[in-house]
């Protein structure tokens, strides 16, 4: 047969995490990719597709039928969740191919392996293209994504997911925060009051940011490079209403007008961005950096007002849009609309102002030019920060000879060194990615770094995560929390809502995962810290309708699932402890120390094999002895204290402690150690009265 055009759906699929489970299990990846390989010729068979290539864990097939390639894929994520579990990536989209006898060609192949590159295990992406095929179809539901632009496409591609209860379907909210990288962007529309606050406290804020651009303007003289202009615009988000009271709606119309009329009004802004474009990129889904560079903006207002009883609570932010930092932020507590003017002029202005101006003339000095030729590192940085931002084993060792890259093409762009110290911190602290003191030590490093190049507020945060989990270093973080605790809170986790459950002030942890819900309301970590703080203050009621609500809305969420798995565990709730280890199996095979303590748990509730138990347990305790992070000694002390072998229990305890075990920080309030806390074991406070715990 020789080669000849056809239009085609053309389907990738991937098994997420191969590699790493090569590494570690040859056997297990083997079996895992006989199994994928079975499925997959009955099924593509059975739905009249043709497989084109197997290459390594992964498959690409064509069909004549746009819906028999999606039905197909439906089907084989079914097929794949059964046990062995086998998490695997689909990508599909509808083109012209050139087909040879062993091979296919064009445009069209490379955009479906582009779309199956940034699925998640258990779902099934597909283009725009695809989905207009759909449209007639009933019995098949999708979900608009977001707009990609993939490397050696020239148009961008709209993406969907296609909805099932048998399918990982993200959120598209929380998928498009993900994959934009957007710092801003749950939060970017923040600035909502009455209109007699607004009248006061808008025109203040206005002054502050028009007073500091003045200033620095008339210092300078001239805006640094690449483009000043943009060095001299504003865009005013639109403002949300989150006081709760649904006829404030209007009154948020009504004082973003007003505050886009205020600043258009006033000499020192070059431009003021219109309302109709922001809200076109809003509508779009678009990242803030990404309209922020298209319409030549280089600040971004914002705020936001809460309502309780009959006071507010007020958070003014200020942002370098194009950095994708936060300049300046305060809450003022318990404010009415009368002092609202007085906290503004007393306060407000004068940090504003000075912060606008220190930040601009640090820019002047020090600000890295990004030079054309010099793109391919800003390109290697997103992508890095794409896969960082999954948070799995296979997808972090992508990213870092990616980030290495950046280094080398800019070593004096501080982001690459936050990259890297992301990856070491969160990689090593909670999933056991690295060795512990490797985690520890190149955190560190790499953090000084990024600080010494540019001392962010998201380096500033991670400084202090460092501090209390690898140093266990309680002075400087309680002297350090109230400061930076009032800054945005970051995307990588609801620290200060984890902070305050580690050490038993539960109200505090309460507040805190309340105000990473507000900036991050399609993330689950809030959600799930606070379900940690009601179970552990005994408020089990609370903790169990929140999960009632939010189970179903975050099982992609690993942070979420990892979290609220062990309140089910602890509340006895075994169905949904275990379905929720399912999912953690599914989506992250990583045999991080926590899922082999889950899998173990589930094992032994299920009566199985002691044999069976022991790998698990083997595999922690090879764990402890390569000196891996994840916290395997403690894990391995909570299964015993769970059986109620006390006695391994506390010996495997002994060695979380002096391993410094990030999870033996929870030693103040783990549930399994509540029964010899009451009892005053003297085992127990022994450890508990060497953490030095602060007060």
């Amino acid at each position: 047969m020789g080669m000849h055009r056809k239009l085609n759906a053309i389907m990738f699929t991937d098994v997420q995490g191969y590699t790493a489970i090569m590494h570690e299990d040859e056997q297990r990846a083997l079996a895992l990719r006989c199994r994928h390989r079975e499925l997959f010729n009955a099924l593509t068979q059975q739905y009249r597709g043709t497989v084109v290539q197997y290459f390594g864990d992964g498959t690409l097939s064509v069909f004549d039928s746009t819906v028999d390639a999606v039905e197909c894929a439906l089907a084989l994520q079914k097929a794949f969740r059964q046990d062995p579990v086998i998490p695997v990536r689909i990508g599909i989209h509808v083109g012209d191919i050139v087909l040879s006898e062993d091979d296919i060609m064009g445009d069209a192949v490379n955009v479906a392996s582009r779309i199956e590159s940034v699925a998640v295990p258990g779902s099934v992406f597909f283009s725009g293209q695809v989905n207009d095929h759909l449209r007639s179809q009933k019995n098949l539901e999708t979900r608009f994504l977001d707009i990609f632009h993939f490397k050696n496409v020239e148009e961008p591609v709209p993406v969907f997911a296609l909805v099932h209860d048998q399918l990982v379907v993200p959120d598209r909210k929380a998928y498009v925060k993900t994959n934009s990288h957007a710092h801003f962007k749950n939060g970017r529309n923040r600035l909502s009051t009455n209109r007699k606050i607004l009248q006061w406290g808008g025109l203040v804020l206005l002054l502050c940011v028009l007073v500091g651009l003045y200033i620095t303007f008339a210092k300078n003289g001239e805006s640094p490079s690449p483009n000043g202009d943009a060095l001299r615009s504003i865009a005013v988000l639109p403002v949300q209403n989150l006081t709760g009271i649904s006829e404030n709606n209007m009154w948020c119309e009504t004082i973003t007008d007003d505050l886009i009329a205020q600043l258009s009004d006033r000499a020192g802004m070059v431009k003021v961005v219109p309302k109709s474009l922001i809200q076109d990129y809003l509508d779009q889904g678009e990242p803030l950096q990404k309209m922020a560079t298209a319409l030549n903006v280089g600040y971004i207002l914002e705020g936001a007002l809460h309502h309780s009883d009959s006071l507010y609570n007020l958070d003014l932010r200020l942002a370098d849009a194009l950095e994708r930092m936060y300049l300046w932020s305060e809450r003022y507590d318990h404010v009415s609309s009368a002092n609202i003017p007085k906290i503004l002029q007393s306060q407000a202005s004068g940090a504003i102002a000075a912060e606008l101006d220190a930040h601009l003339n640090s820019t002047n000095v020090a600000s890295l030019p990004r030079p054309a030729d010099n793109k391919d590192a800003y390109e290697l940085l997103e992508r890095a920060n794409a896969l960082t931002d999954k948070m799995d084993k296979e997808s972090m060792y992508q990213a870092m000879p990616l980030y290495q890259r950046v280094i080398q093409l800019e070593p004096n762009l501080s982001d690459g060194y936050m990259g890297m110290a992301r990856i070491y911190t969160i990689g090593g602290l909670i999933w056991g990615v690295f060795r512990q003191d490797e985690s520890a030590t190149r955190s560190k490093e790499y953090l000084e770094k990024s600080m010494a190049l540019k001392p962010t507020l998201e380096a500033s945060q991670y400084k202090l995560v460092t501090k209390f989990f690898f140093e266990f270093d309680f002075e400087y973080s309680e002297e350090h929390l109230s400061l930076v605790a009032i800054l945005p809170p970051f995307p990588d986790g609801a620290f200060y809502a984890v902070y305050n459950n580690i050490l038993g002030r539960f109200d505090e942890g309460i507040r805190y995962a309340e105000n990473y819900i507000e900036r991050f309301p399609e993330a689950g970590n809030g959600f799930a810290q606070m379900i940690r703080a009601y179970f552990l203050s005994d408020q089990w009621d609370k903790a169990d309708s929140l999960m009632n609500r939010y189970d179903a809305k975050f099982r992609h969420d690993q942070f979420y699932v990892r979290d609220v798995a062990m309140v089910h565990l602890n509340m006895g709730n075994m169905e949904s402890f275990m379905e929720m280890n399912n999912i953690l199996k599914t989506n992250f095979l990583d045999n991080a120390a926590v899922h082999l303590y889950y899998d173990a748990i589930e094992m032994h509730y299920k009566g199985e094999d002691p044999k069976k138990i022991e790998e698990k347990l083997k595999l922690l305790q090879e764990q402890y002895d390569m000196g891996m992070a994840g916290s395997p000694a403690w894990f391995l002390a909570m299964y015993h204290f769970y059986i109620k072998d006390d006695v391994t229990g506390f010996q495997w305890l002994q060695k979380s402690f002096d391993r410094k075990d990030v999870e033996i920080l929870w030693l103040k309030t783990e549930y399994q150690l509540q029964r010899f806390k009451k009892a005053k074991d003297p085992r127990y406070t022994k450890l508990y009265d060497q953490m030095h715990w602060p007060e």
